[in-house]
C-alpha cells in the first residue's frame, strides 16, 4: 500500500495550486495535520473542506478519512512517547476527561478489529496452531505482556509452546525452529527491532509465520505467514492493547474448540497439580475471610 509521500510522488504533476498548497502544509506539520478535520486542515491552509477532500481523492484514497489515517498510521511509527504525549496535549486531552476518552478509543479499536479483520485469516491461524510441533511466541517491550497471556494458555493447552521475550536468547531459542513450527510475533509501532529480527530469522527457517500488529502496512509483514491486525490507536503515548488482547482471547479459545477433548484431559490433569499444591484459594477459605467466625461483618473482609 503506497504511502502519503509516495502518492503525492506519483500525482505532484496532476494537483492544482490549492492542492499543492495543502500537500505542502501537510509535508511541513505532519504531526498536527495528521489529527485534523478535514475543515480544520483547510481552514489552516485557507482552502475550503470541498478542496481538502477533492485533494485526498486526487492522491487515489477513498476520502479524507483514509489519508487521515494513512498519515496517523506513519506517524506512530515514528513518534517517541514524549512527542506522542505532546500530541495528546495539543488535541486538548486533559486528566479529568481522559478516561471516556480512553475508553471510547478502546471500544472503537475492538469494533475496528471485529471489522476488519480476515475471517479466514484468523482461521488459518488457529489451524496452524493446532498442528504445530513447537510454538514460539515472540513480543518484546509493551508486547511481552501480550506474548506471556498468549504462550501461558498454549502451553497448558498444547504443551509445546514457548514464551520468547528475552532479547539475549531470542535468536538461539529460535535456531531450533523449522517448516513443521509456528512462530507468533506480536508487535506494535514503534515495533520492536528484536521482535523484526527474530521473525525475520523464523521466515528465513522456514517455519509458519502469524503476525499479530496493528496495520497491514505493518514493516514485519513481509516475512508472515499469517497477518492478524488489531487496533492499537490511543489518545496517549501509551498504545492500546485490549484489541489486541481480545484477538489473542479469540485465538486461545479457538484452538481449545478446535480440540476440546485434548484441551479438556490437559486441563483437568492441572487441576489435579494445582490442588495438590494449593495454588488457589479453596472456596471454604475465601469465605472464611469474607465471613469470620462471629458471623457477618467479623472477618478480615475482601483481599
Amino acid at each position: 500500500m503506497a504511502s502519503f509521500a509516495e502518492r503525492l510522488r506519483k500525482r505532484a504533476g496532476r494537483l492544482s495550486r490549492a492542492q499543492r498548497q495543502l500537500a505542502e502544509f501537510i509535508l511541513h506539520n505532519e504531526p498536527r495535520a495528521a489529527f485534523m478535520t478535514a475543515a480544520r486542515l483547510g481552514a489552516a491552509v485557507g482552502v475550503s473542506e470541498s478542496t481538502v477532500v477533492r485533494f485526498a481523492i486526487a492522491l487515489g484514497y477513498s476520502g479524507y478519512p483514509e489519508l487521515q489515517r494513512d498519515l496517523q498510521d506513519q506517524l506512530r511509527a515514528r513518534l517517541s512517547a514524549a512527542d506522542r504525549l505532546v500530541l495528546a496535549e495539543e488535541r486538548g486531552e486533559r486528566a479529568e476527561t481522559i478516561l471516556d476518552t480512553v475508553l471510547r478509543t478502546d471500544m472503537d479499536n475492538i469494533r475496528a478489529t471485529l471489522t476488519s479483520l480476515p475471517r479466514d485469516r484468523f482461521a488459518d491461524a488457529v489451524a496452524a496452531l493446532q498442528r504445530a510441533r513447537a510454538i514460539y511466541v515472540v513480543g518484546h517491550r509493551s508486547a511481552a505482556a501480550l506474548a506471556h497471556y498468549l504462550g501461558y494458555y498454549l502451553q497448558l493447552m498444547l504443551r509445546n509452546a514457548r514464551t520468547l521475550t528475552q532479547s539475549g536468547t531470542v535468536l538461539e531459542e529460535l535456531m531450533a525452529a523449522g517448516p513443521e513450527d509456528v512462530v507468533v510475533a506480536i508487535t506494535f509501532p514503534r515495533y520492536a527491532r528484536a521482535t523484526a529480527e527474530a521473525f525475520q530469522l523464523a521466515a528465513r527457517r522456514g517455519a509458519r509465520t502469524i503476525l499479530i500488529t496493528d496495520s497491514v502496512v505493518s514493516p514485519l509483514v513481509e516475512d508472515a505467514s499469517i497477518v492478524l491486525p488489531a487496533k492499537s490507536e490511543s489518545p496517549s503515548f501509551a498504545d492500546s492493547l485490549v484489541a489486541p488482547l481480545s484477538l489473542v482471547n479469540a485465538l486461545i479459545t479457538a484452538v481449545a474448540l478446535a480440540q476440546p477433548d485434548k484441551v479438556r484431559a490437559a486441563l483437568r490433569e492441572l487441576e489435579d497439580i494445582w490442588d495438590r499444591q494449593g495454588t488457589y484459594l479453596k472456596e471454604e477459605r475465601r469465605s472464611e475471610r469474607i465471613v469470620g467466625p462471629g458471623g457477618p461483618g467479623t472477618g478480615d473482609g475482601l483481599a
